[in-house]
């Protein structure tokens, strides 16, 4: 009888995990947990009466202290473990290990965070148990800022609440603050974090880019349009509108950039004029002027205290081969320091570009500052080029490192009342407009050294920074079920199979 009473006893247990198991994977009690359940507890039962006078002398035995030493000391241990891992929850620090650093929140995301000023509610709309890499994410956003806090949602469990926000599909985020709200339809860093920056702006700042003089088109999708450039201005809260300048009688009041990019033939007169009325007035300017601009651009730069090469700047570094480019398109790793550059490390790259230094005879008091420069192995190549070989020219071309962007900043001299006469005006000047195509917009730093300027020029500095990217993705998607085989598997029955075979070897060597 006591024989069959242990074969019980371990049976209740086998049955009673059983039971465990099927309800954690089903996650609900049904027949099938219930029976091992009920099953296993009544065999443990059986074991307990049959051996119910064995048990009573093993509690009462010097092993039976001593085991009872060594539990209390498990105990002890187990609640330093639980006092260390709520005191970490509440004062956590987060390491991302991963090559791609698919964990970590971008630069942008980071600074959008830490300067919230109003809170900010995020809604998820996903199917249950497909939430998971949305769950992620949005902890790691909340763990920048206290006032972001986020719920999950099943459309199909709670109607009502989808149809209120009219959601359409599984994967759907809401945004809200203050009264508006953003909806997103992708689990994508960028995506939300451009939401939260445009619920939590006031208003949206309006973006001018010049045309009638064969500026690259914010509309075109070919590899020299500037759609990309447009989408992304679009996605972090700008208003972007094409203007010929021709038509006005002064650039619009509501212009808070004015962009002219990869002019081709010269200004008007009165366009001219326009521009430095606009600047001096505490205007924001970004040129973008390529080499065969024409001469009034390098005129208004000059005005500014900027000079504008005539050349074409050769990088004979060789670095340029490792992405395919040839040595006239020079690339930079080397930033001088400004609000614009601050914490960005990444290369960028300028497919025929010019040269740009300080001009001595430029507006008194403008502050010229030196942003991007190329590697010393580059030059500024004054001579025409030809198919042939491309080589410096002592006396000619000029040395690198060469300066390929620069920002000017000035106090206004007919600044409007309303800014109390302490408004500044900013220039930024690039020595091409190819950089900011599409063809090359979404290269290294390209895109965020672009966006980065225009946020400077936009005086929303908390905006620079790199922008999110699509990390690659290593994970291995694994269902709920298989998921928590995998946890059973390797935390208990691995684990449990040591211990019996632990307590089976201890029993025959007595």
């Amino acid at each position: 009888m006591k024989k069959l009473a242990q074969y019980c006893g371990w049976a209740g247990l086998a049955a009673i995990l059983a039971g465990l198991v099927v309800y954690s994977l089903l996650n609900t009690m049904s027949a099938g947990a219930y029976i091992p359940l009920v099953f296993g507890i009544l065999l443990l039962l059986f074991y307990i009466i049959v051996q119910f006078e064995e048990i009573k002398k093993g509690l009462t035995s010097r092993s039976a202290k001593f085991g009872s030493n060594a539990a209390l000391m498990i105990l002890i241990i187990f609640g330093l473990i639980v006092v260390v891992n709520i005191f970490m929850n509440r004062f956590s620090w987060r390491l991302d290990t991963t090559a791609a650093r698919q964990f970590s929140l971008a630069d942008q995301s980071r600074n959008v965070l830490k300067n919230l000023d109003r809170d900010v509610h995020i809604i998820g709309f996903f199917k249950s148990g497909e939430d998971a890499r949305a769950q992620e994410l949005l902890t790691e956003y909340k763990h920048f800022s206290e006032k972001l806090d986020f719920t999950f949602t099943d459309p199909d469990k709670d109607p009502g609440l989808a149809k209120k926000y009219a959601i359409k599909a599984y994967g759907t985020f809401v945004v809200e603050a203050n009264g508006k709200e953003e909806k997103i339809e992708k689990t994508d860093e960028e995506a939300i974090t451009n939401a939260i920056i445009k619920v939590t702006r006031e208003g949206k700042k309006k973006i001018y880019f010049t045309t009638g003089h064969g500026e690259k088109d914010i509309e075109s999708t070919d590899q020299s349009g500037l759609n990309t450039a447009k989408t992304a201005l679009t996605d972090e809260n700008y208003e972007i509108e094409k203007m010929v300048l021709a038509e006005k009688t002064a650039v619009p009041s509501d212009c808070a950039v004015l962009i002219v990019a990869g002019p081709r033939s010269d200004l008007f007169a009165n366009e001219r004029r326009m521009i430095d009325d606009y600047l001096n007035s505490g205007g924001k300017a970004l040129l973008m002027i390529d080499p065969e601009a024409g001469l009034s651009y390098a005129e208004l730069a000059a005005a500014w205290g900027c000079k504008l090469g005539d050349d074409i700047v050769v990088d004979a570094s060789g670095l340029g081969q490792l992405f395919g480019a040839g040595p006239t398109i020079p690339i930079v790793s080397q930033y001088e320091p400004h609000a614009i550059t601050r914490d960005f490390s990444l290369m960028t790259f300028y497919p025929e570009a010019r040269s740009i230094s300080r001009e001595a005879e430029g507006s008194a008091g403008a502050q010229f500052q030196e942003i991007a420069k190329t590697s010393p192995r580059s030059w500024a190549e004054t001579s025409p080029l030809t198919a042939g070989r491309i080589d410096f020219d002592e006396g000619l071309d000029v040395r690198g490192p060469i300066t390929l962007a620069a920002a000017v900043e000035k106090s206004a001299t007919n600044a409007a009342p309303s800014s109390g006469g302490t408004a500044k005006t900013r220039l930024v000047i690039f020595g091409d407009s190819d950089f900011a195509g599409n063809s090359y917009f979404r290269v290294q730093g390209n895109g965020d050294f672009f966006m980065n300027a225009v946020s400077w020029l936009a005086e929303e500095e908390d905006l620079i920074s790199v922008r999110a990217r699509d990390p690659e993705d290593r994970r291995i998607n694994l269902t709920q079920m298989q998921s928590t085989l995998i946890l059973y598997l390797g935390v208990i029955l691995l684990p449990l199979a040591i211990f019996i075979t632990g307590i089976v070897v201890y029993r025959k060597r007595r």
